[in-house]
């Protein structure tokens, strides 16, 4: 039930028992109303954008001062639904080594990527099944196998959660309510101060505060309620430390030795309900060290149609997830192109179900790889006054260990080659300052708009921001859901396991107390 100004008068009064009020109207936020309000427990929605989402306070006392960072700027918007309605949808696993450093192990988080599929409608099948519908592999390579991941064909999370959360009539959903304060009373959070899109502040009281508002939000959120003082998290020195991010890079090119093979291999295919499969190559888990930076590696196809197809790719994505910059002027131009190409395309869909790549170009190997988590990148608060009074500007000082990655790149593409050759798939025409394990290569890396780290999960206060149940050290109902919790991000996409996490969250708030 949107609610687009103003706070009804019942929030704000003496909070009703378990009344659970989520801060941020995003793919986590909207997916943990959903999980409670399944439960039976009161929900509030507070979302700082409007019923379409924008980007246009993006940078609003947010800058980068730190490595080049464009995930400011790009790639996140307010509003409700949030980054879900430009992003991919893509969902990829982490993997047992990718807990390393986490105070909880990977079965804590593996067992509820199961809850998060179904609730998707999304029936994954193992992967060995997959490689071998998909080219007729069967055998493993010594280093590097093929990692399918799945897309959603519905990205935007308030369209899949419409009639369980946005129209719920049960689940108040407060639009332009940007929070900018929070009431205690010793360790227990009474009411979240927010201010309203007409001007007015107020307050929503609640039992529970889970802030899912986005990485960089939530950060500036609890620094800003640190310096102001009066909140039990004012003197943890962890928040806004080891932020991080994927950087991402072409570092080869394809020598296709055997087409069909190589489109058998690595062409997407189509899945039940529209579910798109994305083949990528990393390490084989079984070989991976647990000191190892994870890392991935997929396909990019340059072709001559490839911004026509592109451009109708993005009106109808637009169209059915709701996003803007849908442009009609190409349009022409782009339809009489998709024509003369129509007859391949779909008779490989049909035929095969699988969605017909064009390289007449160039066939580029893009590599996207975790950093090694660092205090030293971090996101601080500056003396800039942010427009809403509580809060204040941010600087994102994102900081990457060329050594370690270039290494790690370099060992990878590598591998890449030899396992392309034994396949007798393609080779990879490595580049240079890859092949030469040159640091500079790093600087030409570019982040892919994975915001995660700032609010720790650690074992003990001394060490982190949240603890193992991603309540905020110190308090007693104040949580965190999201990336912005992970003591480090693997190579995958960080949303699928904030989704999986946050649904441990979710059955940790709702169990029976003894």
């Amino acid at each position: 039930m949107i609610v687009d100004a103003g706070i009804p008068a019942h929030l704000a009064a003496t909070p009703e028992q378990d009344r659970f009020v989520i801060v941020g109207g995003g793919p986590v936020g909207i997916y943990l109303a959903y999980l409670l309000s399944q439960a039976g427990r009161s929900v509030v929605l507070v979302e700082a954008g409007g019923r379409v989402v924008d980007s246009s306070r993006n940078e609003v006392a947010t800058r980068s001062v730190g490595a080049p960072f464009v995930g400011h700027s790009l790639g996140r918007t307010f509003g409700l639904g949030g980054t879900s309605v430009v992003w991919g949808g893509q969902l990829a696993e982490f993997e047992p080594a990718d807990f390393a450093a986490w105070p909880i192990g990977y079965a804590d988080v593996a067992g509820r990527y199961a809850g998060v599929y179904r609730h998707l409608a999304i029936a994954p099948e193992p992967q060995s099944v997959y490689r071998a519908r998909m080219g007729g592999e069967t055998e493993p390579d010594a280093e590097i196998e093929r990692l399918i991941t799945h897309w959603l064909p519905q990205q935007n999370f308030a369209r899949i959660f419409k009639k369980e959360v946005v129209q719920a009539p049960n689940i108040p959903v407060l639009l332009g309510a940007v929070a900018n304060g929070i009431v205690f009373d010793g360790d227990r959070a009474r009411a979240l101060r927010v201010r309203t899109a007409d001007g007015q502040d107020g307050t929503i009281a609640g039992s529970h505060f889970i802030f899912c508002n986005g990485t960089l939000e939530i950060v500036r959120f609890f620094l800003s309620m640190a310096r102001a003082g009066g909140v039990p998290w004012q003197t943890n020195a962890s928040i806004g430390k080891r932020f991080q991010d994927h950087p991402c890079a072409k570092i080869g090119t394809a020598e296709i030795s055997d087409e069909k093979r190589f489109r058998d291999y690595f062409e997407n295919a189509i899945a039940g309900r529209a579910v798109k499969l994305h083949p990528k190559l990393h390490p084989r888990q079984d070989r991976r060290r647990p000191d190892d930076i994870g890392i991935c590696g997929f396909f990019s196809f340059r072709s001559d149609i490839q911004e026509n197809i592109g451009n109708i790719k993005w009106m109808l994505r637009s169209l059915h997830s709701g996003a803007e910059g849908t442009s009609l002027r190409t349009l022409p131009r782009d339809l009489l192109t998709l024509i003369k190409v129509f007859g391949p395309i779909a008779g490989r869909f049909v035929r095969d179900r699988r969605i017909m790549a064009f390289f007449d170009r160039s066939v580029d190997f893009m590599a996207q790889c975790e950093q090694r988590p660092s205090p030293d990148s971090q996101i601080r608060l500056t003396d800039e006054a942010h427009p809403l009074p509580g809060l204040w500007g941010i600087d994102i000082d994102w900081r990457l260990d060329a050594d370690e990655m270039i290494a790690a790149l370099h060992r990878f593409a590598t591998n890449v080659d030899a396992y392309l050759g034994s396949r007798g798939v393609a080779r990879l025409a490595i580049d240079e300052r890859v092949a030469a394990a040159d640091p500079a290569f790093v600087e030409t890396m570019v982040d892919v708009y994975h915001h995660a780290g700032g609010m720790c999960m650690a074992a003990s206060p001394a060490d982190g921001v949240v603890d193992p149940d991603c309540r905020v050290w110190g308090t007693a109902n104040v949580f965190v859901g999201g990336a912005s919790v992970f003591p480090s991000s693997s190579h995958a996409n960080t949303t699928f396991t904030a989704l999986a996490l946050v649904s441990r969250l979710a059955e940790r708030l709702t169990a029976p107390t003894t």
